[in-house]
């Protein structure tokens, strides 16, 4: 199973990528989960999504305590309230479109993607992210 996790805040589309990814797995033939969490309904709140994807049925139902596989952040401020590798598994991957050093992370345990500052990023980053567990 690859677990996925996002990191935008509240009004950005972190729901609606989490949900691509997961209809692309689908589509292949995966089974997928998706899960949203966020502490307030109000815009510019940090939140995150969940997903994952096996070739086998998930049993697991919760996304309160993730160990993501991946780390997709999505908007570099949210670096300075969340930690975005807590749980990361140990060589995991971050996705972003900053620097290790621009979001305060220590890269040495983790693969570090950006994501390109031209062109259209969306399409660039389920790509990136659908060659990791085709």
């Amino acid at each position: 199973m690859i677990e996925i996790r996002f990191h935008g805040r509240y009004g950005q589309p972190v729901v609606a990528i989490a949900g691509k990814l997961a209809q692309a797995a689908l589509a292949a033939g995966k089974y997928v989960q998706v899960f949203e969490n966020f502490g307030a309904y109000r815009p510019g709140a940090a939140m995150h999504a969940v997903v994952r994807i096996d070739d086998e049925f998930i049993r697991e139902r919760s996304a309160n305590a993730t160990q993501p596989d991946v780390a997709v952040v999505l908007d570099n401020s949210v670096a300075a309230v969340v930690d975005v590798t807590k749980g990361l598994k140990k060589g995991g991957t971050i996705i972003a479109a900053a620097s290790p050093d621009d979001l305060g992370i220590k890269a040495d345990d983790f693969k570090f993607i950006p994501i390109a500052a031209g062109g259209d990023k969306l399409e660039a980053l389920l790509a990136a992210l659908e060659e990791l567990w085709k």
